[in-house]
């Protein structure tokens, strides 16, 4: 058969396959480092990097214990409130007064972020529950720690404001031997010595993002917020943070098509990859639209009948090539992964992000919001969404 005329059905499109189970073992191995009084605030902003917020939110909140949850924006709060997540649920960005009214009747907590939220917030007839943000080092968000006797001040004089928790941000904790979380520590101590002074002792007290967990013995705190460990990513890819994380996400696409070339043929967008000899290319169904880098081109790999084939040429939006061989193991309609894993090998996020000198947060984010997304728990599909293409 020729295969070079196989033609495959519209229907071999990208698919992202997320393995709850995975989630679960990451948040075990989180909660191996820290005392058992210590709880989690679980970081399931933007899409749960990628994973899908709520199916994540809700089987942390069932299986894995789990009771508070963070998110960027209000409206993210509410979409989770919505798919029945009952756990307080944090706002670490910012909010419209009319958001905060909307929070209040919803067990929504805020984040007080600077001056400006603590005017408006002031001005409100209505309760707003919030955790204080101290910018100790990040200079991103946050209360100077100059500023906090002023939101002392506002919650003593405002009786609609009850802040129910404090944290801060550390700013390089996966740096080897960084002196900067121990400096910016100590700041945060200071800040919250100023809320006791003030009479108010936050039920929630949290420093600890995922690299600072795994660097740093656990703080005087009473909950950890980690965020991309759970995804089964380390904050550096390029390092080892001494816990055995599994990926949670994997990218799959399909063999397309397969097609013989001579030697001397160049391939894909401005022909930068020739074959040495007489081959097949075969076309994968996956792009940078669906989330791959472009800049793994000619350098990431992608697995194929469980074996690894190196990218050739330019990844263009909706495909990328591999040089199958002279006699290829692979036929049109094959899974392809460029994340996860295949028979005995896997390709990590992380690896994906070594090659493309990125960060696993950025690999994970990028993932198309138009890929169709399959979550499985105990080897069961327990959700599958077909995501939006408009």
């Amino acid at each position: 058969m020729n295969r070079e005329e196989l033609s495959v059905p519209h229907t071999y499109a990208p698919s992202v396959v997320v393995s709850l189970d995975n989630l679960l073992h990451n948040l075990q191995q989180l909660r191996s480092r820290i005392p058992a009084t210590i709880k989690v605030i679980a970081v399931v902003k933007d899409c749960a990097y990628g994973c899908g917020a709520s199916m994540i939110s809700r089987t942390l909140e069932k299986e894995g214990g789990v009771d508070i949850f963070a998110v960027a924006s209000p409206d993210e709060a509410f979409a989770l409130r919505s798919a029945g997540v009952r756990s307080e649920i944090l706002v670490l960005g910012k909010a419209t007064d009319a958001q905060l009214r909307r929070g209040a009747a919803n067990r929504v907590l805020f984040t007080c972020n600077d001056n400006d939220d603590l005017t408006r917030w002031m001005q409100c007839d209505f309760p707003i529950d919030f955790h204080c943000n101290v910018d100790t080092g990040m200079r991103r968000l946050g209360l100077k720690v100059d500023e906090v006797p002023r939101l002392v001040e506002a919650s003593q004089k405002c009786g609609n404001l009850h802040c129910r928790g404090v944290f801060t941000h550390m700013a390089s904790a996966d740096v080897p031997g960084t002196p900067t979380v121990k400096g910016q520590y100590s700041l945060f101590q200071s800040a919250l010595a100023m809320l006791h002074d003030g009479r108010i002792r936050p039920d929630h007290i949290h420093v600890a993002n995922s690299a600072t967990l795994l660097r740093f013995p656990p703080f005087s705190c009473t909950h950890i917020r980690p965020g991309i460990a759970l995804y089964g990513c380390n904050p550096d890819p390029a390092q080892s943070f001494g816990v055995e994380l599994k990926p949670v996400m994997s990218l799959r696409g399909a063999v397309v098509s397969l097609r013989e070339v001579p030697a001397s043929t160049p391939v894909s967008y401005g022909g930068n990859h020739v074959t040495s000899h007489q081959t097949w290319i075969a076309t994968v169904g996956l792009g940078y639209a669906h989330g791959v880098p472009r800049s793994l081109s000619k350098r990431g790999d992608v697995l194929i009948g469980g074996r690894r084939y190196r990218i050739a040429g330019n990844i263009t939006m909706d495909y990328l090539m591999v040089d199958a061989g002279a006699h290829p193991a692979m036929n049109i309609g094959d899974e392809a992964v460029i994340i996860g894993q295949q028979g005995s090998e896997t390709i990590t996020p992380d690896e994906v992000a070594l090659h493309a000198d990125t960060i696993g947060y950025e690999v994970l984010c990028n993932i198309g919001t138009a890929i169709e997304r399959t979550w499985l728990l105990r080897g069961n599909i327990i959700g599958k969404e077909s995501g939006s293409i408009f």
